[in-house]
């Protein structure tokens, strides 16, 4: 469909700053002498702020648009950029970063729900999750040479350029037609559906809150890689990002959801490994659980819904946001003491996920499958 392929344009070029953001932000803070407990809390202002306001971007689809809400979104991580590149030290750092997630995150919940509009199938959402995660591949090749070469600076050159193609994003977005059908309202509509999918997206969220901020800080301190090294090291999870979604599609979502969480129990253990190659592919395995389960948690909640998705998705995922702050949060309380125990949580987190999909797996095999919400 015309729209779908637009949002694949789009996503492809609003993603490019995706995966050097999550590795340069707590390099950065680190860069500026920031400790720890602020790459948590830089971690997790994002997400718990927008916990609160998630729920609204999703009313504010229903009420106003989802074209709208996703240019709002897009503009709020704009100005995250724009202040990371200029930002004099560490703690505004952290504010930057803290709006870029923001922002990020407003604009996921009505791209989301515009897919719900347009084909709320898993194939849909394997292909977004896919167009995102090769915009963030490609965009990751940006610093590895700046950085290099510039030190400090090619931190600030690389968010600049970052700031520059999300504001060609906000051009993108404004061509969108909007998709909001007529008979859409704001009300609550119930399904164990819904309600699978959103234990296993509190479960994966907050794996993912605890480990994404700290494996850069983790590989670097453990094995003395150089910010580029590091960049080099995510080199896995990258064709992980881009790989998982489209496998995910091909599946139901619940098998898709415990394949995927098994997946990321296991490679949270892998990454306390004693050796760098082990790490990374440890951290392939996470960012592939997470990019996987996500595409099935998106295609169960908007499946369940009818007519008041925008409602619905931003209910979930400000659900889910809130284990993701609490998650980093957490992590950068216990970080500077124990540094494996925030890998080994996470992995106890994915496994139950894992069994939570696994439990709707059997019960639909003997007939009484109450998860589906049919």
């Amino acid at each position: 469909m015309e729209v779908l392929e637009e949002l694949h344009r789009l996503a492809l070029v609003l993603a490019l700053p995706g995966v050097a953001l999550l590795i340069l932000l707590p390099l950065y803070i680190r860069e500026m002498h920031g400790s720890s407990e602020l790459i948590g809390l830089a971690a997790s202002v994002g997400p718990l702020t927008f916990a609160a306001l998630r729920l609204v971007g999703g009313v504010a689809t229903d009420v106003f648009g989802r074209k709208s809400t996703f240019v709002f979104g897009i503009a709020v991580y704009s100005l995250g950029l724009l202040i990371m590149a200029l930002a004099p030290n560490a703690d505004v750092v952290a504010l930057g970063g803290s709006m870029c997630g923001t922002g990020a995150m407003v604009a996921m919940t009505s791209a989301i729900v515009i897919v719900a509009d347009v084909a709320p199938t898993p194939e849909a959402y394997g292909k977004l999750s896919s167009s995102l995660a090769l915009g963030g591949t490609l965009g990751s090749v940006i610093p590895l040479t700046l950085i290099n070469y510039f030190g400090l600076l090619g931190f600030r050159l690389s968010f600049f350029i970052y700031f520059l193609a999300s504001v060609y994003a906000l051009y993108l977005a404004k061509r969108l037609p909007e998709t909001k059908p007529k008979e859409t309202k704001v009300e609550f509509e119930w399904s164990w559906r819904w309600v699978l999918a959103t234990a296993i997206g509190s479960l994966v969220a907050f794996s993912s809150g605890a480990v994404t901020p700290f494996f850069p800080v983790f590989i670097r301190e453990q094995f003395g890689l150089s910010p580029v090294g590091v960049m080099i090291a995510y080199a896995p999870s990258a064709v992980a990002a881009i790989v998982s979604p489209r496998l995910a599609g091909r599946a139901s979502p619940e098998a898709a959801a415990f394949a995927f969480d098994s997946l990321g129990s296991f490679g949270s253990l892998l990454i306390t490994w004693r050796d760098p190659a082990l790490s990374s592919l440890g951290f392939s395995f996470v960012t592939g659980a997470v990019g996987g389960s996500s595409v099935a948690q998106d295609a169960m909640v908007a499946s369940s819904c009818k007519r008041s998705c925008g409602f619905m998705v931003g209910l979930y995922n400000s659900i889910t946001q809130i284990f993701t702050g609490l998650a980093s949060l957490w992590a950068g309380s216990v970080y500077s003491s124990c540094p494996q125990k925030v890998f080994f949580t996470a992995s106890a987190t994915f496994a139950a996920a894992a069994t939570i999909a696994l439990v709707a797996i059997l019960k639909g095999r003997v007939g009484r499958n109450v998860w589906t919400g049919e």
